[in-house]
């Protein structure tokens, strides 16, 4: 009997072991497939004059993006004189941070953690990660990046990042008197000139609330019409 159970024990702890290995050889990939698309993508990265847009429930800007003109963003409609004094700053703040291009497989995406195997087929697979303070922009998000998660969709053949999406799992408080209930942000992307993937359009919903007022905000932008300037 007690031979027996000794039998069955290595049997779950063999079991165990093969289960751990094959997670640990498809975060291995997963890892490996994602930093050679970054790699790829910033060796290849090109500077492109485009058409971007930004649509809010209190902004919808038509802007054109030129790396070779100053200011390299420029408001197109509506007219700078028809904005009030806050959405001045607000373009401004906007324009003064546009850095151009957005390339899925940013520098980044190269430095997120736990890269985890959700599905795959034959073409792409989608993994799970953990954003890291050094994989996000701007101090405000680097605070609270542990409480973001991720997903991202990489093309097997290229590889090159499809799609990205990042959410709070739960609700929590990034500030004093503000909760955030839900973030949901998608990032589509298409192929520039070059071959490379950009965040051709990014959709973000946000719900919670400020000094004791609900909010519900949706947002969408895009980029196109990517040209050599």
């Amino acid at each position: 009997m007690v031979a027996d159970m000794f039998r069955v024990v290595r049997i779950l702890v063999c079991a165990a072991v093969a289960a751990f290995a094959a997670t640990a050889a498809a975060q291995s990939a997963g890892s490996a497939l994602l930093a050679q698309a970054v790699a790829v993508t910033q060796a290849a990265k090109a500077d492109y004059a485009f058409d971007y847009e930004l649509s809010t429930s209190k902004a919808n800007w038509r802007t054109r993006f030129d790396p070779e003109t100053a200011p390299h963003l420029r408001l197109i409609a509506p007219a700078r004189d028809e904005l009030d004094n806050d959405q001045r700053r607000a373009f401004d703040r906007m324009a003064e941070d546009f850095e151009g291009v957005s390339w899925c497989a940013s520098e980044g995406m190269g430095r997120v953690a736990d890269v985890r195997l959700l599905r795959e087929d034959e073409t792409s697979a989608t993994y799970s990660f953990q954003p890291t303070r050094e994989s996000v922009r701007g101090e405000q998000a680097q605070r609270f990046a542990q409480r973001l998660r991720g997903e991202v969709t990489v093309l097997k053949a290229t590889p090159d990042i499809a799609r990205v999406r990042l959410y709070v799992p739960e609700s929590f408080s990034p500030m004093p008197l503000v909760r955030l209930d839900s973030l949901n942000i998608v990032i589509t992307c298409q192929a520039a000139p070059n071959g490379r993937r950009y965040a051709a359009e990014t959709s973000t919903h946000l719900q919670g609330s400020a000094f004791g007022q609900a909010f519900d905000e949706r947002s969408v932008q895009r980029a196109r019409n990517l040209s050599a300037s």
